[in-house]
């Protein structure tokens, strides 16, 4: 029987490809370049600073070395290597799936200097469609979250779990649309992606979890 988070992750890449599918046929283009518009009217330097400085809680480039540093004497104290593993599985399954579906699409950022930047499909240099930056904040907090845990040998309450996970999400996805990195549908399908991905991860690392205990302790 198929596991409920592995069709959780299903449907969130069906959400995906439905998105990509309604953009590739000219649907929300509009909507995009509305948004693209009315961010390039309204934003003043000290805004444009304060986006730019959230823009990087978004950065694998920078997320991914912190959570490394943080795994490896994690690792040494508890005598595992699954925290380093679970920093380097994170960061692999980013760049084998990101990167293939940003080349695969080939849509170019809002400010790229040739007609039809919004569209789908249409320009080899483009690297917008999916924000990037919108699915490193749902797959990589999360792993920051397992480490903080890890090292606290507690679980960490509801309120500060969702503290931890939601703001930069949202923050992200606002500071990326405002500084007109992303078409605002990049971010949608950001969402969509990086909830499949974390579901996808998580249900590995329950499945590596399962197989390491023993048949008994499984069944109850």
């Amino acid at each position: 029987m198929v596991r409920r988070g592995w069709l959780q992750a299903a449907t969130y890449f069906a959400g995906f490809v439905l998105l990509t599918g309604a953009l590739a046929a000219g649907a929300l283009l509009d909507v995009d370049v509305a948004v693209r518009d009315w961010v390039d009217a309204h934003r003043p330097h000290p805004l444009w600073l304060l986006a730019k400085g959230l823009y990087f809680l978004g950065s694998a480039n920078l997320l991914a070395p912190i959570l490394l540093a943080a795994a490896a004497p994690l690792a040494l104290r508890d005598r595992t290597p699954r925290p380093v593993l679970l920093v380097l599985v994170t960061a692999a399954a980013s760049y084998a799936v990101v990167v293939p579906l940003k080349v695969l699409t080939d849509r170019s950022a809002p400010h790229a200097p040739w007609p039809g930047a919004v569209d789908l499909f249409a320009h080899d240099a483009g690297w917008s469609y999916p924000s990037g930056h919108v699915v490193n904040t749902l797959i990589w907090y999360p792993v920051l979250v397992v480490l903080v845990e890890r090292w606290l040998r507690r679980p960490l309450s509801g309120r500060v779990r969702r503290a931890l996970l939601v703001p930069p999400v949202v923050i992200v996805f606002v500071a990326v649309t405002y500084l007109g990195y992303h078409w605002i549908t990049d971010c949608v399908a950001g969402v969509l992606l990086g909830l499949a991905l974390r579901q996808a991860l998580l249900e590995v690392r329950i499945d590596a979890a399962d197989r390491g205990r023993p048949a008994d302790t499984r069944a109850r």
